[in-house]
């Protein structure tokens, strides 16, 4: 009896396969960006499921330019029911990567069903290839940081939504009747701002919508109906309008970003050509070593010829292009697979001021290079019978290589110090692994001599390969507190020479926030003279903007009151931030703490009631009404 494809029960293997391979890395920490946008955001500790609660939560976000709401307030529901628990955050990511391969999977057989799959047995043979792609796509190595490392739910998430709401516009452009208006709706007015709130690459979605009617449903239609129509003439005018944006004085916010960086714009686009094939060799040859969670190793292009391959790059890249146009008619689903990858890394992986390169970019665009190999797969099933079995072993073997890599990943992001280690010796050039790898060795309960001889080791490293790096200048501070209870004036010196001569890059806030923690905790040795000399040298730098001025302004405030118990100063640091940022209302709060013990109640009291009327964190409502109550206020 011939074998017949079975949804249900490949749905369940690969299922059963996916919680086998990431159930090691469940347990892992969190650890790089979790920490400013989770941990260390207020609004995200939800205490209770009321409207104001939620409302904080949804607000709490500060990545990205609308500050991505929908995942911000899943972290907070996840905060609700188990607090900052890594398994069930990293659990859910995992549910929600799941959901996604569910999506991968009716996507890609809309797309195979359409482009005319494998001739006769079509519904057979496209459900077949379908779960090889969802399969592949879910198992790969380079997908795990969009699971294990907990933030990157805004990637996971964002695309969750974009593909519903891709795989609705399939739906409602192919169907008739009722539905058809529908499912369009569904796509275009609910899932797709889902997707915008969750992460900004969700303004993709209408990109990748033009690709397929221009491709793939123009391929099988032979014309462009009014939709299509409408659709090439609003992205010809956005685009233009986009352009017109990007070259007026407008947009100066944006490109004021690159101060913060130690390359030009120019740089990186020619950077990002040779960073596109160094994602299709992982995804094409994926070797354990070669994937990390930092890349600041890879080497800017500041020419043409340095390195010599940023032409090359370059060059694939137009030829990737033209591939497109000329296989559009012949293998549309080839072109169509090669452009969605390209669409997928046109907004992060082009000119805006980001890092250079980060694996999770490729969440989305992997599913078009797989997609795109759907053609080998159909020569499996139309060659002859021995020819099929080959491929289809070739094709298991090449799964189950996948699945043991990402099981190997899940492995070493299982706990703190065997996945920074790892990560330290795989990029031994990268200032960001070298660093955790010390720190976490630091801050571990089993720290010995040894080990403490080896994170210095690893912090002395960072700081060499790269000059702007300013958290391992704090770790060597941290370890001569710990072994000689003295700072040192060397490393003192070098870390305010860092901060205020080097780009002030968005991550480097945490190394003021982590010595005004760390002070108040009596973890850290240095002095009053010291830390006022780090403040000072960072608010001097000319790349802080004055909203981060404001932030640190406040965390100086809180050192000098917390630690110091210098009220006036305390205040003094705490006018300057409101005069930056007068509508920051846990600044205010803290405004209205210092009135209180300073003796002013009636002032106190007036900017607590004011305060009954804005959004607060739980524990900052609470604050806020025990001080009600001491200034003999009753609570409403």
């Amino acid at each position: 009896m011939p074998y017949r494809f079975t949804v249900t029960t490949t749905a369940l293997g690969i299922a059963i396969l996916l919680a086998a391979v990431y159930w090691p890395g469940l347990p892992g920490d969190f650890f790089f960006d979790d920490g400013p946008n989770l941990l260390l955001a207020p609004g995200l500790r939800l205490d209770a499921l009321t409207w104001d609660a939620l409302q904080q939560a949804w607000g709490s976000g500060t990545a990205g330019p609308l500050g991505r709401p929908v995942a911000m307030l899943t972290f907070a529901l996840n905060y609700y029911w188990q607090g900052f628990d890594p398994f069930a955050f990293k659990l859910t990511n995992l549910v929600i990567h799941a959901l996604c391969g569910v999506l991968i999977y009716a996507v890609a057989q809309q797309l195979l069903k359409t482009a005319s799959f494998a001739g006769q047995d079509n519904q057979q043979a496209s459900k077949r290839a379908a779960a090889v792609v969802a399969a592949f796509w879910l198992l790969h190595p380079i997908q795990l940081l969009a699971v294990l490392y907990v933030v990157q739910r805004m990637t996971s998430l964002s695309a969750l939504f974009l593909l519903a709401a891709f795989y609705l516009h399939i739906r409602g452009r192919c169907g008739h009747g009722w539905r058809a208006p529908v499912a369009l709706a569904a796509a275009w007015l609910v899932l797709w701002p889902l997707s915008l709130f969750s992460k900004e690459t969700g303004a993709l979605f209408p990109v990748f919508v033009l690709a397929w009617e221009l491709l793939i449903r123009w391929n099988s239609t032979r014309r462009l109906d009014g939709f299509a129509i409408l659709l090439v003439a609003l992205s010809v005018v956005i685009t233009g309008a986009g352009v017109k944006f990007l070259l007026s004085p407008a947009s100066w916010w944006l490109w004021s970003g690159y101060t913060l960086r130690d390359f030009t714009l120019t740089e990186r686009v020619l950077t990002e050509g040779r960073v596109l094939w160094f994602y299709i060799g992982l995804m094409v040859f994926p070797r354990l070593g070669t994937f990390g969670l930092h890349h600041d190793d890879l080497a800017v292009s500041t020419s043409l010829v340095s390195p010599w391959t940023t032409s090359p790059s370059l060059i694939g890249l137009v030829a990737v292009g033209a591939a497109i146009v000329l296989l559009r008619k012949r293998v549309p689903l080839v072109a169509f697979g090669l452009a969605w990858f390209l669409i997928g890394h046109s907004l992060e992986s082009t000119v805006l001021p980001l890092e250079i390169a980060h694996e999770h970019r490729n969440y989305l665009p992997l599913f078009g290079l797989v997609l795109a190999a759907v053609q080998g797969v159909s020569l499996a099933f139309e060659a002859k019978a021995q020819a099929r079995v080959l491929i289809a072993v070739l094709t298991v073997a090449a799964l189950l290589g996948c699945a043991g890599m990402t099981a190997l990943r899940a492995y070493q992001f299982g706990e703190p110090v065997r996945r920074t280690q790892m990560e330290a010796q795989n990029h031994p050039a990268s200032a960001r692994a070298q660093y955790e790898a010390g720190a976490t060795l630091l801050g571990s309960t089993a720290s010995t001599p040894k080990t403490r001889a080896l994170a210095r080791r690893h912090f002395e490293v960072a700081n060499a390969v790269d000059p702007h790096f300013k958290l391992a200048a704090l770790g060597l501070i941290q370890l001569n507190c710990h072994e000689a209870h003295s700072a040192g004036p060397a490393e003192v010196d070098n870390l305010i020479q860092r901060l205020g001569h080097t780009p002030f890059a968005p991550g480097d806030r945490t190394v003021l926030y982590n010595i005004k923690e760390q002070m108040n905790a009596g973890a850290l040795c240095l002095t009053r003279s010291e830390v006022d000399g780090l403040f000072v040298a960072a608010l001097a730098n000319s790349t802080v903007s004055g909203w981060v001025a404001a932030i640190l302004h406040s965390w100086h405030a809180d050192y000098l009151w917390l630690q110091q118990h210098d009220l006036a100063a305390a205040r003094a640091a705490l006018a300057r931030s409101l005069k930056l940022n007068p509508l920051e209302d846990s600044n205010r709060l803290k405004w209205a703490q210092l009135l209180f013990i300073s003796g002013e109640r009636e002032a106190a009291r007036v900017l607590l009631l004011a305060l009954r009327g804005v959004q607060l964190s739980g524990e900052e409502r609470n604050t806020r009404e025990e001080l009600l109550t001491a200034i003999n206020i009753t609570p409403p």
